[in-house]
């Protein structure tokens, strides 16, 4: 289909309009951190092509150009001497600005620049985690962000530098020939085009080379982590990694050759354009003048030769600069993007504050789908949680059980229908506020490597209140004694990453501090999804004898609701009320007993693992 031209045009200009906005917004980004380095690299650059306008083409003028007659030697010598000072004073002040004063301020932005980041990255909407697509652009901002913003300073800086010395030595050129122009817009011209293009290719090169660069990544992480390292050498997926990254590489490698045909041609031709053309050019011009026309001195051909050198540096800067700033404007489009995304979720939403205890959560008519499925995890469901119950949700894996209580958490909002806590839409209340009444231990939990009492607060510890809450929920979950025999008790860090001496737990004693983040938050409602999926049937047997008696444990004026979602149906018996998820539905609800009588999906899942219990226990006897 013909493109409209004037559609092209438009679209092109607002092309060009993007990227100047998308430079000045990192610009106003490096403004925010650090005003003065902002300032002092603009001048600092400023400076560096002033020296080199002077050396080239003022102080070759002084000395060889045409009034060069009527100076005495000592004049000379001089104004030399002077330069020597001046120069002395800029190298003095370059080595500060660069060895002393930008490391420093480079690592300040650096950090404020990757704090925005992080700052954002905690309030996105936890499905973009789920897709992607927003992979792909939180890599590029995130991987680009610190070199593009000092790119975008040094570059405009550049600009404006290169562009005010060019047009003083062209004009100085003009003065002794006006046909140096030719020679100067030419090559800009050109290296203005074709930079352009090259820098294209190369985001565009960049940009499909990301998901390759995401399994390089991977892959780097994965074989240099103890967790995996068991895994890898008890079996052949060593040989699948390798296997990931060779096909990383090849799929590199094809781009690059995609690319190759194209950049070699936009290359090639700036750079013919810049040098062939206008040096030999002026060379040529500059000896004609001289020795045909004889309109020049030989000291003017002097200054003129100089000059072109001067001019062609700067020329090759300024579109340099021009072209990378069209770069920066594409690659600083990802970190728009991601910077201004706005979530469905506020992370900072305010709202209502909940007001005495927790009596129930009502899920009305809840269905859900996962961005870009067709097909619904949950559909239709409808329950009451009511205060003081310990409630069970069951069902085989994949049914919809984890996806459910991430609807009561608010990481997600139903497509369909409500969740209401006493009456009250949950998107009306304070979201922190809200979250905060739920203490969650979630089924992939994660142990950060920090101590253990900030792994059970999940945060600051600030005062001896909180270490002693630690300490309870610790001691709570069954992992109090393990903790107590560290070197450093509950303030080891756990894991090697960062501390030599930190520790490493067993699978089941990870489990039990994360149940214990639950039990050490206090919350009125608490959800634990699949708490001992690792334990041995002993500390499972512990466990839940001390979450059902903590559950009972509640004060009315807060109020209790407590969540289990357990593949173990010997737990979900000692629930008051049992939610049957199959399928995403709601296929069967009530007590541990009226299920059984029902004899439905429940009961048959009970009987299954009853049988395969028992048939193993016999097994195990008859060996023994």
């Amino acid at each position: 289909m013909r493109k409209d031209p004037k559609t092209e045009k438009k679209r092109k200009e607002k092309k060009k309009e993007n990227i100047i906005k998308n430079n000045l917004y990192i610009l106003g980004l490096v403004w925010k951190i650090s005003p003065t380095h902002v300032v002092l690299t603009f001048i600092m650059r400023f400076l560096s092509f002033v020296s080199w306008t002077f050396y080239t083409v003022v102080f070759m003028r002084y000395l060889f150009g045409s009034n060069e007659g009527s100076r005495t030697f000592e004049e000379a010598v001089l104004f030399i001497w002077i330069v020597v000072a001046v120069n002395l004073f800029y190298y003095f002040l370059s080595n500060w600005f660069t060895w002393r004063y930008s490391p420093r301020v480079a690592i300040k932005i650096h950090y404020s620049l990757n704090r925005m980041l992080f700052e954002k990255a905690s309030s996105v909407d936890i499905s973009c985690y789920e897709n992607p697509e927003f992979y792909n652009e939180y890599t590029k901002a995130t991987t680009e962000a610190f070199n593009r913003a000092m790119a975008v300073q040094n570059n405009i800086a550049t600009l404006f530098s290169s562009l005010c010395s060019s047009v003083y030595v062209i004009i100085t050129m003009c003065t002794i020939t006006p046909y140096a122009i030719i020679l100067v817009v030419g090559p800009i011209l050109g290296n203005l085009y074709f930079g352009k293009k090259l820098r294209k290719e190369e985001y565009e090169l960049d940009k499909d080379n990301i998901p390759f660069r995401r399994r390089y990544d991977y892959i780097n992480r994965v074989v240099y982590l103890r967790k995996y390292s068991a895994e890898m050498r008890m079996t052949g997926f060593f040989g699948v990694l390798k296997k990931m990254y060779d096909t990383a590489y090849d799929g590199i490698i094809k781009n690059i050759s995609a690319y190759a045909r194209k950049r070699y041609i936009n290359s090639t031709a700036s750079a013919l354009l810049l040098y062939p053309f206008a040096f030999l050019g002026m060379w040529l011009l500059g000896a004609y003048l001289v020795m045909v026309v004889k309109s020049i001195t030989l000291g003017d051909y002097v200054v003129l030769s100089s000059a072109i050198v001067s001019t062609t540096w700067m020329v090759f800067r300024f579109t340099e600069a021009m072209t990378a700033s069209f770069e920066n404007g594409m690659f600083i489009e990802n970190l728009k993007t991601f910077m201004h995304y706005t979530p469905k979720i506020d992370e900072n939403q305010k709202g209502i504050t909940l007001n005495g205890a927790v009596k129930t959560i009502e899920l009305k008519n809840i269905s859900f789908k996962y961005d870009g499925q067709e097909k619904f995890a949950l559909k239709d469901i409808n329950m009451v949680l009511k205060s003081g119950e310990k409630v069970a949700i069951v069902g085989i894996n994949g049914s919809g059980k984890s996806t459910l209580v991430k609807l009561i958490m608010r990481l997600y909002d139903p497509t369909e229908g409500e969740i209401l806590l006493n009456g009250i839409n949950i998107k009306e209340y304070n979201l922190h506020e809200y979250r905060m009444l739920i203490g969650t231990t979630f089924q992939d939990f994660i142990i950060f490597s920090a101590t253990v009492l900030e792994n059970v607060v999940m945060g600051k510890v600030e005062n001896e209140a909180q270490r002693k809450k630690a300490a309870e929920a610790l001691n709570e979950s069954g992992v109090f004694d393990k903790i107590d025999t560290l070197q450093k008790g509950v303030d080891t860090v756990l894991t090697r990453e960062f501390d030599s001496d930190g520790a490493e737990l067993s699978g089941g004693e990870k489990q039990k501090i994360a149940v214990a983040r639950a039990f050490a938050k206090a919350s009125p409602i608490i959800i634990l999804d699949e708490p001992s999926s690792v334990l041995d049937p002993i500390a499972e047997f512990n466990m839940y004898e001390t979450i059902f008696k903590l559950c009972d444990k509640y004060d009315p004026a807060k109020g209790k609701i407590s969540i289990i979602i357990s593949h173990r149906l010997s737990s979900a018996a000692l629930s008051d009320r049992i939610f049957v998820i199959d399928g995403g539905e709601l296929s069967e609800s009530g007590s541990h007993k009226e299920l059984m009588i029902k004899n439905g999906k429940y009961a048959d899942m009970f009987k299954k693992q009853a049988e395969n219990y028992l048939a193993a226990v016999l097994v195990g006897e008859g060996h023994a």
